[in-house]
């Protein structure tokens, strides 16, 4: 692969790194750094925040959405050249004084920046161990001139309040609760913040420390006014300008971390300094003092940078391709593997510019797709998923729509297709593991009685038959998988025709799983549901050309020839196929009618014509300008379920048509970055439809279920290979234009290769004739 072959930037050659070569990106484009409990969101040029598992109620740096300057603020490193007074940033922001050269390179787990300004080159890596409650800035400054140089070096980071919601709706008094002052025994800055009233902080973490551990720090401040001066801004702090520290403390007001280092540089020399951030928390093994004097060793920092390397090194061996496409390669053994995880760990809780971490929690609905992405890799961690997702639901069978795990509270609105996504989850656990034992393991219901995780998922199935509308569907309720029908149900009788096939869909796996355990009866009855509703659904729903997509609480069908808007609908298409409940023929139907009324050249459109007048029993869809989010976009993740629908089709060509315009890469090139904006190393939740200005504008990047559902897609249905409960199928569906492909992937403990190529397949080197493997044989039958 070339280093850097799109507008901004590109991959590394072996694809393990985006290179950005412009600090003028059109968005900020981000990297998630992070170990499961402590999360560091950083922009290119070292903006965004940090968190300690909850990003509303445990939020450690401050960040100001929507704000101008963009991007602001963030993990900072002022240069001051104390000869001549100048001073810059060593990402480029916040001064952004233009620098001599400059290169951010986001890898996995670590974001490095490098910039040259006026003859002082400064690297920045960063990165969040493995083990540890703390974030470090592993900073090298070298004098590339022919002169000695004295160097000030100041890091900076503004504090937040923790609970993130309550400081953005800016309660004057809030700050008030806030400490920060420098201990001169730890060389580190220590923030707190109580409320007696409020109780913050007798859960997860008492302080927050900061701290250059490994030079002697020449002034610090703790003020944000302070440092900064009156009308000033992080451009130009009095500081900086000046070069003299206040030493400042807060006992009530707005607090940052601080601290100068001096370099006496020769010509030539390089100096490292070592930047610490991090919260002194239940579970941490060892004090601040502790652990600043352990990160004090900078041997001891690189062979933590290179854990980090290790584990993700380990984390993508688990699955990976070779085909004759590089992009991708890189695509689905590294990037799409690193952003499945990273949904996974923080479902739509927390993102820079889309979800702000005050607003959504863990979502019932996104993390039960989530783990689908990464139940290959990681699977006794979706086990304790799965057992999280349980504590969510309620007795009769529905589940909180939003969670929040720290606090144990959760959203109660009801939708219609939350719960159902339990059955899915656990299913693919079972197919990657053969671990059927997670059926009989019991877990508490909302109310504080428990049942097995089989009850669970049975009683998901029984809420959904006993809510349903006139027609014999499932209700709609607030809304389904699309949120922005909500308006569809508002009465009691609006119906979901896509929760009917998803219903199906799940009642044939409850089934599978029932006839696999012993429990003939069940599966008799789970089959029952799934003819049943697929009778209902083709009998009612059909339109002649396409699958209805629901009906309102007056029987109005919505996506119907009969609508002058919305007259298709992408979701009960692809769903007809995946669920089984479309024949042969009707899924060649309404699966033509997808790409003769809503694909694009670079994707499908969720539906078509987008809404302009109406009807107002719709949703909030209906708000929004046609051909954004889902009043006509391109929504990527109901893209993924038209990739497999045409797979099992048997139409690999149009499969990854579909599937290859909607790699990042691939959409960045053609749409242009000015235009694409968001990151073209990961998926995004939508582009702007065609029926807006700024057609291919992309928008929610990192956190969608488009992640998950494209690594499934493309391995599991173009790859064909795929984990069910009796092994590993094998049944490629290649586009025409390719010879074949490799894959390694580990199984169930043991490690297969799969080669396909002209028409034969091999595994471990001997050829397979009917596409199976089961588990037990290293080598097929």
């Amino acid at each position: 692969m070339k280093g850097t072959d799109m507008d901004y930037g590109g991959f590394s050659k072996d694809g393990k790194e985006f290179i950005i070569n412009r600090f003028d990106t059109p968005t900020p484009w981000i990297n998630y750094l992070c170990n499961g409990k402590y999360a560091a969101l950083i922009s290119h040029t070292g903006g965004g925040y940090s968190f300690f598992e909850d990003p509303k109620y445990q939020r450690i740096t401050r960040y100001r959405y929507n704000n101008v300057p963009l991007d602001r603020p963030g993990r900072y490193i002022y240069i001051r050249d104390d000869g001549n007074g100048e001073y810059w940033s060593a990402g480029w922001q916040p001064v952004c004084r233009a620098p001599d050269a400059w290169e951010c390179r986001h890898g996995l787990g670590y974001t490095k920046i490098s910039s040259e300004n006026c003859g002082i080159r400064s690297e920045v890596t960063y990165f969040v161990p493995l083990d540890d409650n703390l974030e470090v800035w592993s900073v090298c400054v070298t004098n590339t001139g022919k002169r000695k140089r004295a160097i000030t070096m100041t890091p900076y980071v503004e504090f937040a309040l923790f609970d993130a919601s309550e400081e953005f709706m800016f309660h004057p008094n809030l700050h008030y609760f806030s400490t920060a002052e420098y201990d001169s025994r730890d060389k580190a800055i220590y923030y707190s913040f109580y409320n007696r009233k409020k109780g913050y902080f007798k859960r997860n973490f008492s302080k927050v420390y900061f701290a250059v551990t490994n030079r002697e720090v020449q002034g610090y401040d703790c003020e944000r006014e302070a440092f900064i001066g009156k009308y000033r801004s992080e451009t130009d702090p009095e500081v900086m300008k000046t070069g003299r520290h206040r030493n400042s403390k807060v006992i009530g007001g707005n607090a940052i971390g601080c601290l100068s280092v001096r370099f006496e540089l020769e010509p030539g020399e390089e100096q490292r300094a070592i930047v610490v951030m991090g919260v002194d928390a239940y579970d941490n093994r060892l004090t601040p003092d502790r652990i600043l004097r352990k990160y004090s060793d900078e041997n001891h920092v690189a062979r933590e940078l290179e854990r980090v390397g290790g584990y993700w090194e380990g984390y993508t061996s688990k699955l990976s391709v070779e085909t004759p496409d590089p992009v991708i390669n890189a695509n689905i053994n590294i990037w799409n593997q690193y952003q499945s995880r990273t949904t996974f760990d923080w479902s739509r809780y927390a993102s820079l510019m889309y979800n702000t971490g005050t607003g959504r929690g863990v979502g019932f609905r996104d993390t039960s797709q989530d783990t689908m992405g990464v139940v290959h890799a990681i699977a006794p961690q979706v086990k304790d998923k799965i057992k999280l997702l349980a504590k969510n639901m309620y007795e009769d069978g529905h589940a909180y729509h939003l969670f929040y795990p720290t606090v144990g509270t959760g959203e109660p609105k009801k939708y219609s297709d939350d719960h159902l996504w339990m059955i899915p989850a656990v299913y693919s656990y079972i197919c990657e593991t053969g671990d059927h034992r997670i059926l009989d393991e019991k877990a508490p219901y909302i109310e504080g009685s428990s049942g097995t995780i089989y009850e669970h998922m049975a009683r998901a199935l029984e809420y959904t038959l006993s809510n349903c509308g006139p027609h014999g569907f499932p209700r709609m309720f607030y809304a389904d998988w699309n949120d922005c029908l909500n308006d569809i149900d508002r009465k009691g009788k609006g119906e979901s025709v896509w929760v009917a096939m998803f219903l199906c869909y799940a009642a044939k796996q409850m089934a599978e799983l029932a006839e696999k355990t012993g429990k003939a009866k069940d599966a008799g009855n789970f089959m029952k549901i799934y003819n049943g509703m697929k009778d209902k659904i083709n009998d009612i729903a059909w339109d002649g050309e396409w699958y209805i997509r629901a009906f309102t609480d007056e029987g109005r069908p919505v996506g119907s020839k009969a609508c002058e808007e919305g007259k298709i609908h992408i979701n009960t298409q692809s769903w007809a196929v995946l669920s089984g409940v479309a024949d042969r023929e009707r899924g060649l139907k309404c699966m033509d009618a997808v790409k003769k009324h809503l694909d694009t050249d670079i994707g499908i459109r969720i539906c078509r014509p987008s809404y302009t007048s109406g009807p107002d029993d719709i949703g909030s869809l209906i708000n929004y300008p046609a051909g954004i989010k889902e009043n006509g976009a391109i929504f990527c993740h109901a893209n993924t379920w038209a990739v497999i629908a045409e797979a099992m089709l048997g139409r690999p060509d149009r499969a990854f048509e579909y599937y290859h315009k909607l790699l990042p890469a691939v959409a960045a090139k053609k749409i242009g970055a000015e235009t694409y904006r968001v990151e073209p190393y990961v998926y995004c939740q939508f582009l702007f439809g065609p029926d807006h200005p700024q057609f291919g504008r992309g928008s929610h990047s990192w956190l969608t279920g488009t992640s998950a559902w494209m690594f499934r897609a493309f391995t599991d249905w173009i790859l064909g290979v795929r984990a069910t409960l009796d092994g590993l199928t094998i049944d490629p569906r290649l586009p025409s234009s390719w010879d074949g492909f490799t894959m390694k992937r580990l199984f169930r403990g043991k490690e297969y290769e799969i080669k396909a190529s002209a028409g034969k397949v091999t595994v471990n080197g001997k050829p397979i004739r009917d596409g199976s493997l089961a588990h037990r044989r290293s080598v097929p039958i």
